[in-house]
């Protein structure tokens, strides 16, 4: 439904696009002329490799060896879409090749598969003249061709796509001329001091462009150097900037994805902050520098080509169109077709703000929190700046994100859980990402967690441009709970409290992006959620200042196999083996969340994670953080017919056989930590240690970290239709005397005791329970912790 024009904190709350969540993937600014087409039988007469058939009583072409597809038009300047109406039965059959007067026009043309869907390649027409278009298989024939069409395309720019009182000034990218003053008197308050600090002189020479390589990181940071002449001009700093902007213009482009966002936060901002510093000469070769590089960007995201396409909620999509944005904004009034860059840019970012995750979380982890957000942020900013509007949706998403990403750092608030695509050694977030949250909603909060977690002044330019310091901090520690659960990216996060030697856990339970996403998925055919991993149910443990059960983090290959979850037959979830995993059928969910002081519980049910074929109909799981010392980890399991089922546990320790607690329990020792692993159910069970590396090799990039190599703790049960795992993890100092767990299992109750704690889970409808303080509870809860310590009596029950 269309949202009604609203004014929000001065902003006009309307989408520039006419877009929302039920026309997501529609494209009302683009206008399509249609020049040439073609469909059915008639594809045989501009074809040769075509074999012409009747499927669900339609006419359809199937391709064979040596496909060509040709015609010929006299076309005048402009740009044209070539779109054609296929499906491939396969990853193998998925594209053709363009090419135009012979010449290959972009990458493959790629085409949906197991679905009939379009499949765009756009071409840009310089000069009025006769074109030949040809189609040709890029790799195997057997796509079906229902329809070729060559349109005319334009963008219908619905409202302005800059705010008048921008128009043909520069600085107007976030800064105008009058604000510089107020920026420089800034430059003595105390605290911007402890955030920011003027860059230093660019003495660096730039390096010059390299064919086939990525050359637009260099530039990332040239507008800090920009803002810091601005706020200090001096002539040495000005002149090294422009010997950066001259080698630039040698650039031919530095296409369409990361490394164009790269070039172009550098170049554009530069070119907007210094437009008057510049000279006219380099100034007009910067300009067309700029103009070139969003052509190309504007032609690959025409075309849904990479960094384009449907992947609204993948970080490319995000960096190739803030590259868009920015561009067209520095230039936009001076080259003609910017203007129409620029209202595609913001039609692009209504897509992401749509459809991004509404609990203040994110579904890629941390290390791509760290890496995307400033970019997203940005390109926010941008948004709002330029056009006069607020954004149409995702501020309930983008609020509260600074809390999200401090639940990741462990206890200690040096190092980070390594969920999803994150390094292993990853550490605290970006100081700037946090200062944009504490300004944006005026968040003390947010405020204190940049405060706790600054890494000290930097020259980034976005430390003073994001940074309020007239905000007065709040400490997180005393404003944010231990234990918090995000509903829509189904992540719970516990700890035993705030202080440096806490007991930590995250579970994970979801479908992959979350349920907004994954529904947006399935009903448009997004794509976009290559980052997460087949991990459902998967937890992380950190205590005693170590990683007592991990995860391997950014990984090439990846696998159920590589967290603790659970395997069924040896075999894993949706997606496992994939190096990007799809949008897929799971909807894992996080089923029951409870939590008072340092006792939290939490479900998932990742029962839809598993292919039907291994016809798992039960996969609960219940975590326990039962204070500083004990965790359990309580699992539900059945298929319609016996099936081996393997409990994980990834660690980096030294693992020993513990026959002194009780037969069948192990210990993990590592640095100052110890872990004691003691399952206590299934009564019978094999045992396999292993020392494995997950393929963290890419093609182009070797991610192995210091620590490669991962020890597996595998407890195999079965074959068997139905079981249960009740492993209790105790947690001490290494040398130190661990309690001992004791199974207190009953008909009605699936428990056990360590020491004064009891930690039970309901087989049916009701269990009666022996309390460590010697009272009966009978209860209809799931779960219950009861613990005796220091002299107070606790209870928590999960429904």
């Amino acid at each position: 439904m269309m949202r009604k024009l609203v004014l929000l904190g001065g902003l006009a709350l309307v989408p520039f696009a006419g877009i929302d969540l039920t026309n997501l993937t529609d494209t009302p600014i683009i206008g399509r002329e249609a020049i040439f087409g073609a469909a059915g039988a008639e594809l045989a007469r501009h074809g040769t490799g075509l074999k012409i058939e009747q499927r669900d009583g339609e006419t359809v072409a199937l391709t064979q060896k040596g496909f060509t597809l040709q015609f010929e038009l006299e076309l005048p300047p402009g740009m044209y879409v070539l779109s054609v109406l296929a499906q491939a039965p396969d990853r193998g059959t998925d594209s053709y090749w363009l090419a135009v007067n012979g010449k290959r026009v972009g990458g493959p043309l790629t085409l949906p598969v197991g679905r009939m869907g379009e499949g765009r390649a756009t071409v840009a027409v310089g000069m009025g003249a006769k074109y030949r278009f040809q189609l040709s298989l890029r790799e195997a024939p057997g796509s079906i061709l229902k329809r070729v069409q060559l349109s005319r395309a334009s963008i219908k720019i619905p409202r302005p796509a800059m705010r008048q009182e921008l128009v043909g000034q520069h600085p107007r990218l976030l800064l105008t001329a009058a604000d510089l003053d107020k920026l420089r008197q800034r430059l003595d308050d105390e605290t911007v001091k402890r955030y920011y600090h003027l860059p230093s002189k660019l003495t660096k020479k730039p390096p010059p462009f390299r064919p086939g390589k990525r050359n637009g990181g260099a530039y990332r940071n040239l507008g800090s150097y920009a803002l810091g002449y601005l706020l200090k001009p001096e002539q040495e700093q000005l002149t090294g900037i422009l010997t950066w902007l001259q080698m630039a213009t040698s650039f031919p482009q530095v296409g369409v994805d990361l490394d164009a966002e790269y070039f172009m936060e550098g170049l554009a901002l530069t070119y907007d902050w210094l437009y008057d510093q510049i000279p006219k000469d380099l100034r007009t070769k910067v300009r067309d520098t700029i103009a070139r590089q969003c052509r190309t960007v504007f032609q690959a995201s025409l075309a849904g080509r990479q960094g384009g396409g449907l992947s609204f909620q993948q970080n490319h999509y995000w960096f190739a169109h803030l590259s868009l944005a920015l561009g067209a904004a520095a230039i936009c009034g001076e080259v003609p077709e910017a203007d129409q860059w620029l209202a595609w840019a913001w039609d692009r970012y209504e897509r992401i703000a749509l459809s991004f995750s509404p609990d203040g979380g994110f579904h890629e982890g941390p290390g791509y929190w760290d890496y995307s957000m400033p970019t997203l942020y940005l390109y926010t900013d941008l948004y709002e700046w330029c056009t006069g509007l607020h954004i149409p949706a995702g501020d309930e998403g983008l609020k509260g994100q600074a809390q999200f990403r401090l639940h990741h750092v462990y206890p200690g608030l040096q190092r980070s859980a390594a969920l999803e695509d994150s390094g292993t050694s990853i550490g605290r977030p970006p100081t700037k990402v946090l200062l944009w949250q504490a300004k944006r909603y005026n968040d003390p909060v947010a405020a204190g967690i940049a405060e706790l977690l600054n890494r000290g002044p930097s020259s980034d330019r976005f430390n003073l441009l994001w940074l309020n310091e007239q905000l007065a901090p709040r400490d997180p520690r005393q404003a944010v709970p231990p234990a918090r659960h995000y509903p829509d990216v189904e992540t719970v996060f516990a700890r035993s409290s705030w202080d440096d030697d806490a007991t930590y856990v995250a579970f994970v339970s979801r479908p992959l992006g979350g349920h907004l996403y994954a529904d947006l998925c399935a009903q448009f055919g997004l794509s976009g959620t290559g980052h997460n991993h087949p991990e459902q149910n998967h937890f992380v443990l950190f205590a005693r200042g170590e990683v007592l059960a991990g995860d391997p983090g950014y990984t090439y290959k990846k696998m159920t196999r590589n967290h603790n979850t659970i395997l069924v037959d040896g075999k894993g979830q949706f997606g496992d083996g994939e190096m990007w995993p799809r949008p897929n059928p799971g909807r894992s969910h996080i089923t029951s969340f409870v939590t008072k002081g340092d006792i939290t519980i939490a479900t998932g049910d990742a029962t839809s994670a598993y292919p039907a074929e291994l016809g798992l109909t039960r996969f609960e799981r219940t975590l326990v953080l039962a204070g500083r010392d004990l965790v359990v980890v309580y699992d539900r399991l059945a298929a319609q017919q016996p099936r081996t089922f393997s409990w994980l546990l990834h660690h980096y320790g030294k693992l020993t056989a513990d026959q002194s607690a009780r037969p069948g329990a192990w210990t993990i020792t590592r640095g100052k930590a110890e872990l004691r692993v003691a399952p206590v159910l299934p009564t019978e069970l094999v045992a396999d240690t292993s020392t494995y590396r997950p393929q963290y090799i890419h093609p182009t990039r070797n991610l192995t970290p210091k620590e490669a190599d991962v020890n597996l703790l595998e407890l195999r049960h079965g074959p068997a239709a139905e079981t249960t795992f009740l492993v209790p993890l105790l947690i001490g100092d290494s040398g130190g005397k661990l309690a001992e767990a004791e199974n207190v299992s009953t008909d009605s109750a699936h428990a056990v005791r360590v020491g004064n704690i009891l930690v039970a889970f309901n087989r049916g409808e009701r269990m009666t329970l022996d309390l460590p303080w010697g009272e009966q509870l009978t209860t209809e809860a799931k779960a219950v912790v009861a613990r005796l310590h220091r002299g107070q009596r606790d209870i928590v029950t999960a429904p």
